[in-house]
């Protein structure tokens, strides 16, 4: 079962974004340990399902249409593999602001709606104000259930920095939100799947 996360769920993430301009949490309970759920967090190949790679694909529109506006070339997708280990390691826009090793990991994002955006050191991520931008945190907390097994929460906050921001951010929202939400679920259950499938083999 996926659903919208029990009250208290995330905890890093709020003090990375406290106030939000949208925020969304699901979970999901993974027949597996913590520190099996949290290494699948990592090794999950999140664009294994054809579903997945196609809402990946359409999420880049905004950034092939200003591409294309300014005549400049689109690095080329992941394909078929997509992992939050190569996310973490690698050159990418995202920023690794709490890594707590079966309990917690947080990315940060400083994006400019529709399209785009800056990366910073995760000391300064925190303070950066710069107009123009909204910031972009996303959680996974792994819990342990008294019951066995483990509690796996996604959380994803984001928050403008000016005005005009916040607007641009409202009109890719409703377009994009349940796109989105569909493809956290379908990161939901491609971990559970690796973690569990750890726990059998």
């Amino acid at each position: 079962m996926i659903a919208a996360a029990p009250p208290g769920a995330g905890r890093a993430i709020a003090r990375w974004v406290p106030d939000c301009d949208a925020r969304t949490t699901q979970y999901v309970v993974v027949a597996a340990g913590p520190e099996e759920t949290y290494r699948a967090v990592l090794d999950a190949n999140l664009a294994e399902s054809r579903a997945a790679r196609a809402l990946m694909a359409l999420g880049r529109a905004p950034e092939w249409i200003r591409s294309r506006l300014r005549g400049e070339r689109l690095a080329p997708v992941a394909g078929r593999e997509s992992r939050l280990r190569d996310v973490v390691a690698g050159d990418t826009p995202w920023t690794v602001l709490v890594d707590d090793p079966g309990s917690e990991l947080v990315l940060g994002l400083l994006w400019t709606p529709p399209a785009g955006g800056a990366k910073r050191p995760t000391a300064e991520w925190r303070a950066f104000a710069e107009p123009g931008f909204a910031k972009v945190a996303w959680g996974f907390s792994i819990a342990s259930r008294p019951g066995g097994g483990t509690l796996l929460t996604t959380e994803t906050r984001t928050s403008a920095n000016d005005a005009a921001t916040r607007r641009r951010f409202r009109l890719v929202w409703l377009a994009t939100a349940p796109f989105a939400a569909l493809l956290r679920r379908l990161a939901l259950e491609a971990i559970r799947a690796e973690a569990e499938g750890r726990r059998s083999s």
